[in-house]
């Protein structure tokens, strides 16, 4: 891994889905482009002595989340993330197709579901259906054991599809 070529690579093909889990713990995209830069500054740096990774992708969320944690006396006093941080989760192109799919009821319940998880079940579910990580991968980069993901992934499912059976969906046609 210690040519050029594969580390512009990694860059390429990593820094969006690195900048798109970074913005899901704070909004300030330049302080996450700021980590993510300050990750692969690392990798280059340490390159000789860094050992091979099962998981590049997990090994490089791994060390853009524990580099915003470590980094979060450089964001505004308001934004502090200890246990109190915020996951914030978007849609993109996948909310396009729902909405071009489905009324917009059923999107405005999806939405309410979402945004009623705790903060790690919405992350282990960004990290598993968003980013096809495995329970492994996920254990790796959340720094959980893999138990605590599948129990994590079990209830947030369970959680969703208890609110998702207990309100009403009209569709408008």
């Amino acid at each position: 891994m210690g040519d050029e070529y594969s580390y512009t690579s990694l860059m390429e093909i990593f820094t969006n889905p690195m900048f798109r889990y970074g913005t899901r713990f704070v909004e300030n995209g330049d302080f996450v482009k700021d980590c993510i830069q300050d990750v692969f500054f690392e990798l280059w740096n340490r390159r000789e002595k860094i050992r091979q990774a099962e998981s590049v992708k997990s090994y490089l969320f791994k060390a853009l989340r524990m580099r915003i944690f470590r980094e979060k006396s450089k964001w505004k006093l308001t934004e502090s993330l200890d246990e109190n941080y915020e996951f914030i989760i978007e849609f993109d192109v996948e909310a396009n197709i729902i909405k071009q799919e489905l009324s917009e009821e059923i999107c405005l319940k999806l939405r309410k579901i979402l945004d009623s998880l705790p903060k790690r079940q919405k992350e282990i579910l960004y990290l598993r259906f968003y980013e096809g990580m495995d329970q492994d991968k996920i254990a790796e980069v959340m720094d959980i054991n893999r138990q605590s993901v599948y129990n994590l992934l079990h209830e947030s499912i369970l959680r969703m599809r208890k609110y998702w059976l207990k309100s009403p969906v009209y569709y408008c046609l």
